[in-house]
């Protein structure tokens, strides 16, 4: 992602680890407004901030400049929806364990009343349009799919470009983007389905566009249950995602 085109954008980072933090210093440097959710206060990134937030303050949360980072010490799923609701952030950085979007969707329905099923006869069904060898973990219970173009307990080579055609620390042949993939292999499986592409930020730490969000909320809105979902994201060569219904 160009540098420039960060300048006075609205950046979410939900996660003060590594990539937290790599995600926040990148941001800095592009002059980008942050905001840091994490439980721990003395998270990594912690030391990289300018105001530091015990709690949700959403009118704290409303006004942050350029190159200045707020540091909210909070679970970091129930504050964006509690801001999604006020707002929609130029981008989302998901460095938290586990599928960020899937968390959000779930914990959105569930506080408006709706139960969350998982079956995982829906995840199957998805999984069987997916390459063996691209599925790095499947959890039954949870009904989340992780996949990549690298092998399990492998590491990329860093930088990467990502290329379309191949992976460039194997040298394997791709069938396409990871995101084209699971747009595939979801597609037609479930009544709502969003496959949201992971774009890569600075010193390779992936975001995706808040508003792409927030377009499937609003339209899931609108859907009488029950239903089925899927829910990730992806770039070129990985993706995680949720299968469920909602009842």
């Amino acid at each position: 992602m160009v540098r420039n085109a960060l300048k006075d954008k609205l950046i979410v980072i939900a996660g003060g680890g590594y990539f937290g933090t790599e995600a926040l210093i990148s941001a800095k440097e592009s002059f980008a407004k942050i905001i840091l959710l994490d439980e721990f206060p003395d998270c990594k990134a912690s030391k990289f901030v300018e105001e530091i937030i015990d709690g949700i303050d959403l009118e704290k949360a409303m006004d942050v400049k350029a190159s200045y980072a707020k540091f909210f010490i909070c679970d970091a799923v129930k504050f964006l929806i509690d801001f999604l609701r006020k707002t929609t952030p130029d981008y989302i950085v998901p460095a938290i364990p586990g599928n960020l979007t899937g968390k959000l969707v779930m914990m959105w329905l569930e506080n408006r009343g709706f139960k969350i099923k998982v079956e995982s006869g829906l995840a199957e069904e998805v999984l069987d349009d997916i390459p063996k060898s691209m599925v790095n973990y499947y959890d039954k219970e949870s009904g989340t799919i992780i996949t990549s173009y690298m092998p399990k307990g492998s590491l990329c080579e860093i930088p990467c470009d990502q290329p379309l055609e191949f992976c460039p620390t194997t040298g394997k042949p791709k069938a396409g983007a990871m995101y084209k993939v699971l747009e595939y292999a979801t597609w037609n499986k479930v009544k709502a389905s969003k496959i949201i592409r992971s774009h890569k930020l600075q010193r390779n730490v992936g975001c995706f566009k808040g508003e792409e969000l927030t377009s499937f909320l609003s339209y899931i809105n609108q859907i009488e249950k029950p239903y089925s979902i899927a829910i990730g994201t992806a770039c070129a060569c990985h993706g995680i995602l949720n299968v469920f219904s909602v009842l």
